[in-house]
């Protein structure tokens, strides 16, 4: 008999409206799926907000902690958690954390902390309106363990491995210089984002690489950049990257309804040959 997937809700950022929430846990429902939600729809501390998110992750009753929406709120838990884990430093952290956006900032937290990988997938307001491939390939990943194979297109033929590193490009850069950011390992560098200007992406996008160093990047992967041209974009910032790195672009991750869902510290293969970019992570989860 399979084992039980255990799925606890959290909003560690903004708060949902209730009706968006609504919404969301109605795609669950349709799909059959269990969970407990711990949802505080007040202005709850970020003390309050870090301590659940401590006892749903050191308690080991859950399998996943599924982040309610993003928005703004996750970097303000950290401080916190550090004081929570440092008076009980025999807990490791257990569940997987899915979500994306702001919650990019729990997810390389825990990576830094515990070597803990997240899954980088939309969050419980997103599940309306995601397309169907997208849904599916999430449930997949969740409940069957599916490998993650993503396809873009080429900018620089390589091909590489690393640790997936990265998420919301802005939110990540908001980490670097802190000691939550990880230096220690060779990255596949991730990066996507959403109605930010030009010159605000560049900035953050300079401060990763400035702060990882060039030894350290192995590959390239872009995801949506909103109505920002990523062969543009590239373009402007190509002195900045190694030149014999593999580089795609235009991967079905981010503030998109057809978006599909990685995992962050995970061992990743990154192939860009003729024009067109691979992505592949054997699944290890549970």
């Amino acid at each position: 008999m399979e084992k039980e997937i255990k799925i606890a809700l959290f909003s560690p950022a903004s708060i949902p409206s209730l009706q968006a929430y609504r919404r969301g846990i109605n795609v669950l429902k349709k799909y059959k799926i269990s969970f407990k939600s711990f949802v505080d729809f007040s202005e709850s501390s970020p003390s309050m907000k870090a301590f659940l998110l401590y006892e749903l992750v050191t308690q080991k009753e859950y399998d996943f902690i599924w982040a309610v929406r993003g928005g703004f709120g996750s970097i303000r838990l950290i401080p916190y958690l550090e004081d929570f884990f440092l008076e009980n430093k025999k807990n490791k952290i257990f569940p997987y954390l899915i979500g994306f956006s702001d919650i990019t900032v729990l997810h390389i937290y825990f990576y830094k902390k515990f070597k803990k990988r997240g899954i980088h997938a939309p969050m419980i307001v997103n599940l309306p309106f995601l397309s169907k491939d997208a849904l599916n390939n999430l449930l997949q990943i969740i409940f069957e363990r599916k490998d993650i194979y993503l396809k873009g297109k080429g900018y620089q033929e390589g091909k590489a491995e690393g640790i997936l590193l990265g998420g919301n490009l802005v939110t990540l850069a908001s980490l670097c210089g802190t000691p939550y950011f990880p230096l220690e390992e060779l990255y596949i560098l991730f990066i996507e984002d959403t109605k930010e200007k030009t010159y605000k992406l560049e900035r953050a996008f300079l401060q990763i690489i400035f702060s990882l160093g060039l030894n350290k990047i192995k590959g390239v992967a872009i995801g949506d950049l909103g109505k920002e041209d990523p062969v543009k974009f590239l373009k402007i910032l190509s002195s900045f990257l190694p030149e014999k790195i593999p580089i795609g672009y235009d991967f079905k991750v981010g503030h998109i309804k057809d978006s599909f869902s990685l995992i962050i510290g995970e061992k990743t293969q990154l192939i860009v040959k003729n024009g067109k970019a691979t992505l592949f992570q054997k699944n290890f989860l549970i």
